[in-house]
């Protein structure tokens, strides 16, 4: 088991057996993402969409003339979004152009700025190719089953999404984590429903999905001093915390893409740098590091 993490000073990989590699050392690495061809996608230095491939080489893919904040693959296609929350497509030539039904979403104008700028905070497709879903904070999580050609709101504006994402091998299954809590979908992002019961603290940031459980890192708010996990089935059941191993208190926020799971291992930071995992499932979570600083993704590899 890897842990790749992604921080505003480079990317590092931490293995079961203890080692951690870094490379891109003194560059800004955020909106890790799973890429075409089993590769992983990042957004370096804000500007750059990158992929890193088996061989552990990173290559850059295309350059954008905005700050950007999230990547997603759907099929073989690369979306990007921006600090603006605008959508932008990788062509073939390798050059990023806009999506422009996305500046024309019905009730955009409704989107507003909470805490930082309005922006693309997160992304996600449907494992079928069906549905891309776009989570803009503060926008909600517009949908499109057209390749971006039209676009529907889903999600209320001020459930206040933090990070969208859909199961990998279930097209009728997205969650997402959110001010409003737990929110699951169960027509591949059309519908939502959210709840808080059950949880002792409900404001929701992380989100991450092990088999068919979908687990949710959430705090005590924007600034927290403490946040917990909690897990539910995907398609709805009571919402139960997760222990496992890990302390009753765990620092900060486990931000946007900061617990990741590959279907069966999960692995966090939290917002005291603090990295934890675990390969059995939601049971027997151990420290792997400590003190890592900048963090902005983390993966399971």
């Amino acid at each position: 088991m890897s842990v790749l993490v992604a921080t505003n000073d480079g990317y590092h990989i931490l293995t079961s057996k203890g080692q951690h590699f870094t490379s891109l050392e003194g560059h800004r690495v955020e909106a890790l993402a799973p890429g075409p061809d089993a590769t992983w996608l990042a957004v370096v230095d804000r500007r750059g969409i990158w992929q890193h491939g088996a061989d552990g080489e990173w290559t850059l893919l295309a350059t954008a003339g905005a700050d950007l904040t999230a990547v997603v693959t759907m099929g073989t296609t690369v979306y990007a979004g921006t600090a603006d929350a605008r959508l932008l497509r990788l062509t073939d030539a390798g050059h990023l152009t806009p999506v422009t039904a996305f500046d024309t979403v019905p009730g955009r104008d409704r989107w507003h700025a909470v805490g930082v700028p309005l922006q693309v905070r997160s992304m996600a497709a449907t494992c079928d190719g069906s549905a891309l879903l776009v989570n803009v904070h503060v926008g909600g999580i517009p949908r499109s089953v057209d390749g971006g050609s039209t676009w529907h709101p889903t999600i209320d504006v001020d459930d206040d999404v933090h990070q969208v994402l859909a199961h990998p091998s279930r097209p009728e299954i997205v969650v997402a984590a959110a001010a409003a809590g737990l929110c699951r979908s169960t027509d591949g992002g059309a519908t939502w429903t959210n709840t808080t019961d059950g949880m002792e603290l409900t404001y929701a940031r992380g989100v991450a999905i092990i088999g068919d459980d979908v687990v949710v890192s959430v705090s005590d708010g924007p600034r927290a001093t403490r946040s917990a996990l909690y897990h539910a089935r995907v398609d709805g059941s009571d919402v139960e915390r997760v222990r496992g191993g890990l302390p009753d208190r765990l620092g900060g926020n486990i931000d946007t893409r900061c617990i990741a799971s590959d279907g069966s291992r999960v692995a966090l930071v939290d917002g005291d740098g603090d990295a934890w995992s675990s390969s059995e499932g939601l049971e027997g979570w151990q420290p792997i590091a400590s003190g890592l600083r900048g963090v902005t993704a983390v993966a399971v590899a």
